[in-house]
């Protein structure tokens, strides 16, 4: 895999199609190794296959999601790539002393689709507190 240029993934706009891609690949590039390991049959080999799918689900997923405006997502659609981000980014987790496992780039946790989602969660932590001092 080409390595990323030094940019820090930080909210999921920012996310591409072909950062799925590579996250992809680098998922089924070690899940192909223990595939190897675990052989054809028995209950390992059918959770790798399912495991295999559920990378698959997440990336066709992204993809569809990804193509739309980014002016026109609705909030459902920046919460569900937030989601599958994160669910791609947790299967490749137990993967990251790999070769090629990128930490600064795919590791850091994209909890909010941009800042403004951010600066509102905040606000909504902060409103709250100020409420539960005031009880």
């Amino acid at each position: 895999m080409p390595k990323k240029p030094a940019r820090v993934l930080r909210y999921a706009e920012q996310l591409t199609y072909e950062n799925v891609l590579d996250l992809e690949a680098f998922c089924y590039q070690q899940l192909e190794r223990l595939q190897d390991q675990v052989g054809e049959t028995g209950e390992l080999s059918f959770a790798m296959r399912a495991l295999s799918r559920y990378v698959s689900t997440s990336v066709v997923m992204l993809e569809y999601l990804l193509k739309t405006d980014p002016a026109e997502r609705t909030e459902w659609e920046k919460a569900a790539i937030v989601r599958e981000w994160q669910h791609l980014r947790a299967t490749a987790h137990p993967f990251n002393h790999r070769e090629d496992f990128d930490w600064d780039y795919w590791w850091n946790p994209l909890e909010h689709y941009d800042a403004t989602g951010e600066a509102a969660f905040r606000a909504r932590i902060a409103a709250a507190a100020e409420e539960v001092g005031r009880s």
